[in-house]
């Protein structure tokens, strides 16, 4: 079942206010909290105990006690001293994070680690030669790519109980994973597909793989929903949010983000709520933002220049160029 939404999402405009620099203040106190965030470290990700991010030149991993306020530090010269850290996820009082060697201009040796806040230890959980990358990481597991521009991004599953590895597919565009759904897309062999192929699988049965009716790309779960772009035509840069319901296998149209040059995507759940942007070549300078009500069906579309990094389930961390600060908010 498809909808297009275009009601304003009135109940959310301290979002908007938020987004629309400068007039999101007055309006913080109505519905949520906006606040500086000032730590010094680049954040990745936070949830309600803890944030944590890396220190320039990526040689440590920094997490910030939020209750104590004071923050600690894991460097990774212990492991070698030409380490460094390449991705960050943050899992309820565990730190998931991947790490590399460099030589000379070369980088080898990829790892992702774990490192319990409240043990204090570290652990090796994956190790290969060659690049890999973090895609995500929730309570049950997590799961990578081996990078290879020739033969494709495999999708690995790492599985914390079992600690076995298993491959899911040969090669992905995106991957994400929240709880026990891990999504992705395949792209297709056509160069005239302008999507990718839409899965999902629960950790809990490997082999049952499902594809989403509508392909597209950028996918993101929050356990619940996945949401993903999906381009509109090839005669334009149109495009449109899908969110498909698992629970009741429906598919919500969340149309359209407007033309322009934009061609860099990505979303992010605050709970049952979708923020989605698309930024310019930079990366830094956001075109358009888009939120999304999952509980009332309703979505808010507003031009801003805040650039989301991050959310839990009742906060968004903010990176705000022009500033070249941090902000939360929290609903």
């Amino acid at each position: 079942m498809n909808k297009k939404l275009t009601k304003i999402l009135m109940s959310f405009i301290m979002l908007l206010s938020l987004l629309a620099f400068p007039t999101f203040a007055s309006a913080a106190q109505e519905s949520g909290t906006l606040a500086d965030l000032y730590v010094k470290f680049v954040p990745y990700d936070l949830n309600e105990s803890y944030i944590v991010g890396t220190k320039a030149p990526n040689v440590e991993v920094v997490y910030l006690n939020r209750k104590s306020n004071k923050q600690s530090s894991l460097k990774l010269s212990k492991m070698s001293k030409y380490t460094k850290v390449k991705d960050i996820k943050l899992v309820d009082q565990t730190i998931v994070f991947s790490t590399y060697e460099t030589a000379g201009n070369s980088e080898q040796n990829y790892r992702i680690m774990k490192f319990d806040i409240a043990k204090g230890t570290l652990s090796e959980l994956v190790f290969n030669k060659s690049q890999i990358t973090l895609q995500g990481a929730s309570s049950t597991g997590l799961i990578y790519t081996v990078d290879n521009v020739i033969k494709g991004h495999e999708l690995w599953y790492y599985d914390n109980k079992s600690k076995k590895k298993t491959k899911l597919e040969a090669s992905v565009g995106s991957a994400h994973m929240s709880n026990d759904i891990i999504s992705y897309t395949v792209p297709s062999t056509s160069l005239l597909d302008l999507n990718e192929a839409v899965y999902y699988v629960s950790s809990k049965n490997l082999k049952n793989k499902v594809r989403l009716p509508f392909d597209g790309e950028f996918v993101k779960t929050n356990g619940k929903y996945i949401a993903y772009w999906y381009n509109n035509s090839n005669l334009s840069t149109d495009r449109s949010v899908y969110i498909y319901n698992i629970a009741t296998k429906e598919t919500f149209d969340y149309s359209i983000v407007p033309e322009g040059d934009s061609v860099n995507q990505d979303i992010v759940f605050m709970g049952n709520i979708v923020i989605a942007w698309n930024t310019d070549n930079s990366h830094t300078k956001v075109k358009a933002t888009q939120i999304y009500d999952l509980k009332t069906n309703e979505v808010l579309e507003t031009d801003e220049s805040l650039l989301p990094i991050a959310a839990s389930k009742t906060e968004i961390l903010f990176y705000d160029p022009i500033s070249k600060g941090y902000l939360i908010y929290k609903h």
